[in-house]
């Protein structure tokens, strides 16, 4: 992504994090970078696909994480370093989750990882396709692990003082769940 592009992707998840999507203008967006519309344009149709480039950005990270601690080889990938490297690029891309998250919850985003999991998880353990609650267990499977990434990563930022949006910091260093 060049520098405009990258520009234009951070400037609107910043809007995003404390507007309402239907709420972001083109318009808007390009003063807040400042770049002119017709640049905008030559990128992007509209604001709907910065917010998606973000999505399939996120979502091709964590994809390059399975790919490179399983070698492709999902059944027989050891699950501590994969968890540990995944956790890592949350930590990393933290403001982005965040706001896709629990900002405002990007259900498009949510649904393409819990999709990704389901997935991963059909190929890590191929007889469980076999069970006949399989859809079930699956959803429950990648709505868990979707809900435990949504809570601040203990070394963040935002974890320490709260995650910065509706959340409250508790005397312990567990903030209390964003709300």
């Amino acid at each position: 992504m060049d520098i405009i592009g990258k520009t234009i992707r951070n400037e609107f998840m910043e809007i995003y994090a404390r507007e309402r999507m239907d709420h972001i203008t083109v318009k808007a967006l390009c003063a807040a970078v400042p770049v002119a519309r017709t640049t905008f344009y030559a990128r992007y149709r509209n604001v709907d696909d910065v917010l998606e480039e973000v999505e399939d950005g996120l979502l091709s990270g964590l994809a390059e994480v399975t790919e490179r601690i399983s070698g492709g080889d999902l059944p027989t990938m050891d699950f501590g370093p994969f968890l540990d490297e995944t956790l890592w690029f949350i930590k990393a891309n933290w403001a982005d989750f965040h706001a896709l998250l629990v900002d405002q919850p990007d259900l498009r985003f949510i649904a393409k990882w819990k999709d990704a999991i389901k997935a991963n998880f059909a190929h890590r353990y191929p007889a469980a396709r076999m069970h006949p609650n399989w859809n079930l267990l699956a959803e429950m499977a990648a709505s868990a692990a979707i809900g435990a990434y949504s809570r601040p990563p203990a070394s963040s930022s935002r974890a320490r003082a709260g995650c910065g949006c509706r959340c409250r910091p508790t005397s312990s260093s567990i903030p209390k769940a964003c709300s």
